[in-house]
Order: C-alpha cells, then sequence, then structure tokens
C-alpha cells in the first residue's frame, strides 16, 4: 500500500516538476522581451507570470500579474504588433509605431535569453556528467550482423571495425550513433577495416522489428550488433579498488582474453567462481596489469547455462551455430548445425521455453534429442551452475559535453529534422528522389515534451535537466524562423523596414499574419495529435505485455 502511495506521490512531483520547468522556459523568453522592451522606451501593458491571474499590481505603467496556471507567461507590447496601423495601450492611448531596430532588439531578447538560461543550466549538465548507455567510441568493433538486413546486404561481417560514418570520423556513444544513422537522409556510408584492407559499405536503411520502440515509430534501426567496451568505477573499500582499478579503467583482456565488452564481462566474471582474474586495463595512453578476486553478489540467486548459441533467424527453429569451449554442450557431444527436436521427451516451443526449462531443473540433466543432418542423435546434457559475481565496480558511462557543445548539438539535430522533413515532403511530392528518414510524424508539441520530461524525471535528475537545456534551445531555434507570428517574423520585417525605410502595408501584414497563424494552430494540433498517439501506445504496450504473461 506504502508503495503505491509513493508511487503516486512521486508521479504527482514529476508533474508538478514538469509544468514549472517547461513554464521557465517561456518564462525566460518573455522576461527577455520585457526587458529588452523596458531598455528601448517601449510600451509595455502587462507582464504575467503563469496564467488566469489571482494577482495584479500596476506599477510604472506595467500591470505585473501571477496566475493560477504556472505555465509560463506573457508578455503585452502592443507597439510590436506589426498589424496594427495605430498601435494603442490598454487604456486606449495611441502610441507611436516601433521604429525598426527597437522591433528587432525587443523581439531577438526572447530567443536570445532562451540561449542564455539554457547555458546556465547546461553548465549542470557540464559539471554533473550525462549519463550515457555506452563509453564513447572513436570505432566501432562488429560483434555481430543479422543475415536479413541491409548491412549484412551491402558486405558488413563480423570482426569488421567501422572507422567512418558518411565519411566523417566520430567519437560517441552507440546511442549517438544510432543518432547519426537515423538523420542520415538517403544512403548510408560506412567505412570498415577488415584485416590490413579498408572497405567501404554502402546501403538504404529499413525498419528493424527486433527494435520495437523505433520501429512503432516508423524509424530504422542498425540489423548489426555494436561490440561495447567496458569501463570501470571501483566502490570505494571494494575488491577492484583494493587490485588498484582506476576510475575510467577500460577491459582489455581478462586472464588473456580479449574482445571484452558488454556482451561477455559478467559472464566471465561468473565463471571464474571466486578465482583471481588477471585484467589487462587501458588506462590514458598505456596499459595495466591488475590481479582482481571476484565474489559472489549477496542474496542473488545461482543461474545454470548450458554453453549453446542459437541461430537468431528462427528462434522457434532451435538451430544451433556454436557452442562455447569446456562447456556443458560440448561435453554432451552438441555440434553446430543440430536442432533441439525435444526436451526431456517434449517439443519446447522455442530458446525461450528451453532456456525457462534449463532454470527451472536447477542443475537437474536433461535428456536431448536432436536432428543432425538426416540422422537423430540422443544426448544427456548437465548443465554448469553459476552464481553473479561482482568485483565491486560500476560500469558507469558520463558524458561531460561543455554548454556550447550541448547548443551546438541541438542546433544541429533541429536543422537536420527540419531537413529531414522538407526532403520527405519533396520525396512524395516527387520534387526530389532523395527521401529522409524523418517524417512529419515524428513531429512532437508541448505534450510530447512533457511526456519525455516526466520520464527523464523518474531516470535521473540530470536527464532531466539535460532535456531541459535543449528544449530552451530549441524554443529559442523554432522563434527565429522567419516567419510571422514568431520572432524571426517580427526581426524580418523590422530588417525590410529598416532596407526600405517606410513602414510595410499594414494590410498585407494581416493577411500574412492570419495565413500563417492558422498554418501554426493546425500544426501545434498535428503535434498534439503525435504526442497522444506515441503516449497511447507506450501505455498499451506494457499492458499488452502484461495480459500475455498471464
Amino acid at each position: 500500500m506504502w508503495d503505491t502511495v509513493l508511487a503516486w506521490g512521486f508521479n504527482v512531483l514529476s508533474v508538478i516538476f514538469v509544468i514549472f520547468a517547461i513554464g521557465f522556459c517561456i518564462f525566460s523568453h518573455e522576461l527577455g522581451h520585457f526587458l529588452a522592451a523596458k531598455w528601448r522606451g517601449l510600451h509595455v501593458d502587462a507582464f504575467a507570470i503563469g496564467f488566469r491571474a489571482f494577482w495584479k499590481k500596476k506599477y510604472k505603467g506595467v500591470e505585473y500579474r501571477i496566475g493560477i496556471i504556472p505555465v509560463g507567461g506573457y508578455c503585452e507590447i502592443p507597439q510590436i504588433d506589426a498589424t496594427d496601423a495605430e498601435p494603442k495601450a490598454a487604456d486606449g492611448t495611441v502610441l507611436p509605431r516601433a521604429k525598426p531596430l527597437d522591433k528587432i532588439i525587443t523581439a531577438a531578447a526572447g530567443p536570445l535569453f532562451n540561449i542564455i538560461s539554457g547555458f546556465l543550466i547546461a553548465c549542470i549538465v557540464w559539471a554533473w556528467g550525462m549519463p550515457q548507455n555506452t563509453p564513447k567510441m572513436t570505432e566501432i568493433a562488429v560483434l555481430a550482423v543479422d543475415e536479413n538486413g541491409p548491412e549484412y546486404e551491402a558486405g558488413l561481417r563480423k570482426g569488421d571495425r567501422i572507422v567512418k560514418l558518411n565519411g566523417e570520423t566520430f567519437d560517441c556513444s552507440w546511442e549517438k550513433f544510432q543518432e547519426k544513422l537515423i538523420y542520415t537522409n538517403g544512403e548510408v556510408e560506412l567505412t570498415v577495416k577488415r584485416g590490413g584492407e579498408t572497405k567501404v559499405i554502402r546501403y538504404l536503411q529499413r525498419i528493424n522489428p527486433d527494435n520495437a520502440k523505433l520501429a512503432g515509430e516508423g524509424l530504422p534501426a542498425p540489423f548489426f550488433v555494436p561490440h561495447i567496451p567496458v569501463e570501470l568505477d571501483p566502490v570505494k573499500g571494494g575488491a577492484a579498488d583494493k587490485a588498484g582499478v582506476k576510475p575510467g579503467d577500460r577491459i582489455l583482456e581478462i586472464d588473456g582474453k580479449g574482445d571484452i565488452g558488454e556482451h561477455n564481462f559478467q559472464t566471465l566474471l561468473d565463471s571464474s567462481h571466486g578465482k583471481p582474474l588477471k585484467f589487462k586495463l587501458l588506462r590514458g595512453n598505456g596499459t595495466v596489469e591488475i590481479e582482481v578476486v571476484p565474489h559472489a553478489v549477496p542474496n542473488e540467486k545461482p543461474y545454470y547455462l548450458v554453453g549453446i548459441d542459437f541461430s537468431t533467424r528462427d528462434l522457434k527453429a532451435m538451430e544451433i551455430i556454436g557452442t562455447i569451449e569446456n562447456s556443458a554442450a560440448e561435453k554432451a557431444g552438441i555440434k553446430p548445425g543440430d536442432r533441439i527436436v525435444e526436451l526431456d521427451g517434449r517439443k519446447p516451443e522455442g530458446f525461450k521455453e528451453f532456456r525457462e526449462a534449463i532454470q527451472k531443473g536447477a542443475g537437474k540433466p536433461v535428456k536431448l534429442k536432436l536432428r543432425r543432418g538426416a540422422e537423430t542423435v540422443e544426448t544427456e546434457l548437465t548443465p554448469d551452475r553459476y552464481e553473479y559475481m561482482t568485483v565491486d565496480a560500476y560500469v558507469p558511462c558520463k558524458d561531460h559535453p561543455s554548454p556550447w557543445s550541448q547548443f551546438a548539438s541541438t542546433l544541429n539535430n533541429s536543422f537536420k529534422a527540419l531537413s529531414g522533413i522538407f526532403i520527405t515532403v519533396g520525396n512524395k511530392l516527387k520534387i526530389t528522389k532523395k527521401d529522409s528518414q524523418i517524417k512529419p510524424r515524428h513531429l512532437s508539441g508541448v505534450l510530447g515534451m512533457g511526456a519525455v520530461l516526466f520520464k527523464a524525471a523518474h531516470y535521473s535528475f540530470v536527464s532531466f535537466v539535460f532535456l531541459l537545456v535543449m528544449i530552451s534551445f530549441a524554443l529559442a531555434i523554432f522563434n527565429l524562423l522567419p516567419l510571422p507570428v514568431l520572432d524571426g517574423g517580427h526581426i524580418l520585417f523590422g530588417c525590410i523596414e529598416l532596407a526600405i525605410r517606410r513602414p510595410l502595408p499594414v494590410r498585407m501584414i494581416k493577411v500574412l499574419y492570419i495565413v500563417f497563424a492558422v498554418l501554426l494552430i493546425l500544426l501545434m494540433v498535428y503535434a498534439t495529435f503525435n504526442d497522444v498517439r506515441r503516449i497511447y501506445d507506450g501505455s498499451r504496450k506494457p499492458a499488452a505485455a502484461a495480459k500475455a504473461k498471464k
């Protein structure tokens, strides 16, 4: 009961936090307009924090308001409204039209304050460090390639090392590498090293059904598995710390075995059964060798392995493509190419049922019937018992991006997203043959931003702050687009007035404002529809999974 109450309480606090966070971005934007208008001597009718005011106070001609709904705020500056031939204050007083330079400065101040506040908040991410799913990599070794994927068809093979993406080197996490792939328009170009040769592999991306998250969004995902290196952060006083492991050490070898990554690190620890292991570590530009003694993780139940690698092409086919050296499978005489047709007299439905049967058996021998070519082979398999072992070290992955790099990344991704959408629309209209992975359906609005922030608040504080920085920067970039009703439109009109030395026709501006206001509202409705669809799909999948388990 208390767990439920705490969970609901945390969710409510997260929602409040998200509302205030989005409100802060909008408030800082409006504050920029307000301060610039006061500096340039323009009349300000009101400056509000939140909406539906419950408190008002007039001071030096400006009415300051605090609203019940704490989502952002607004600033009423009648002289900036280009649709009025004669700007009027709230009390009906006729005001002089703002000078073009005053319009430009006041309009630009909103996005500028978003950028300034984004830079200030970005310092938290810079100092604290942003969690990543993997360490940064300057090359990516290919651990496995799906034979049904476009990469395999184009020539990518296991053991290849990707050193360039679309002709450019990289230094990023696996998540960022996938992001670069998604933003690629047209063919992907991978430069790989194979032995002493360098090859260029080109292919068009496809939807990967195994990646449900991206497939649900209609976005492609790689059909190959990367080798992810392991970096350690030892717990003070733990086994790794006592052995001399330092934060950031990267594992190169364990007991002389190379190719150590996330895919086999824990297995190698568990298979030690508590015996000392010799770690070869990359530290800076040099290497060190250290002996570490793993120990069992408290309160963790043992598990059982048989040492069989199954083909991923069809897990129900139970086709064996390899066995691990000295494993239970090798001792039982199982060979690559065998197919499991019976397990203790029953036909297994697939890999999942086979794995569950091995774990439930808790190490008891199982009888297998195998199909080997045209013959049937029977054998008995005794699973090996393992315990979860640890060396008292986290496997952290943190990046410390500078505020400028966070801004540059948001700017770059915003440009790629917009250009991708235009390319997609152009392709549909037969204007260009080039295509993009980014579609109009990937647009998101305030609801989507709130949902992402809500999830981030549950994950970690710094992830929440990082997204807040991106939203602040993105709000500035969006508002600087040279379109009527946006700040960029005011700046554009101000620049034209400066150039032609006279005001633009009010009737023309009114028509443009109405047209673009309608288009913007339609765009917001469309983006909100996308957000609702994502949230609905996201809530439906866990429910469907829970129903399937029953």
